[in-house]
């Protein structure tokens, strides 16, 4: 696993309005029903060790795994994580004293892998910095109707020494909990798990 460091001269707004970004949990009602969609849903947690956020953005990275170019472009994203940052740099997910955020979304039935995880910083006049976790994939498969948890993925940004800089971990009781006290209006109590597996390249 690799904690790769580059640097930009780029204007931020374009940075952020790439293609194929998802908000990490959506406020507004979802409904998922596996008789009335062609998709499955995945969900699951992006924790940190510590409240104090180093970057101003997270972007895991999940790429549908196919032959057809087109289809694993079209299905591929990141999910958006930005801390909050008025007064300090602080994270504020929704479990665990803010430490952990909750993510959902629907992806169509196929492979797929969360397979690098990019780490952004805010510069002056224009400059920024991107430090990028790879080397590692967290494989999955999405079916038709299924609802699929695909783990507690910790990032642990102050890593020293070559300790690890990603975990993944089974928290479904409390992850599903979680889920049903904030979108009612799906069945949580279907929801299986994936392998849990990270496997490093």
């Amino acid at each position: 696993m690799k904690l790769k460091h580059s640097f930009f001269l780029i204007i931020t707004l374009l940075l952020f309005a790439s293609n194929g970004l998802a908000q990490r949990l959506p406020e507004e009602p979802m409904r998922f029903h596996k008789d009335y969609t062609e998709n499955g849903l995945i969900f699951g947690t992006i924790s940190f060790t510590n409240t104090k956020a180093r970057y101003n953005g997270y972007f895991p990275y999940i790429s549908c795994i196919s032959e057809d170019k087109k289809k694993s472009r079209k299905n591929s994203g990141q999910i958006i994580i930005r801390p909050e940052q008025i007064f300090k740099m602080r994270h504020d997910g929704e479990l665990e004293d803010g430490k952990t955020y909750l993510f959902t979304m629907e992806k169509a039935p196929g492979q797929y892998t969360l397979s690098s995880i990019r780490l952004f910083t805010n510069g002056v006049l224009g400059y920024t910095r991107t430090d990028v976790i790879s080397g590692f994939s967290i494989p999955f498969e999405v079916k038709k109707g299924e609802i699929l948890y695909v783990g507690e993925i910790t990032i642990n940004e102050y890593a020293e020494n070559n300790g690890p800089i990603l975990s993944i971990d089974d928290q479904f009781d409390r992850d599903v909990q979680a889920m049903k006290n904030r979108q009612k209006m799906i069945n949580w109590d279907a929801a299986t798990k994936s392998e849990l597996t990270i496997i490093r390249n």
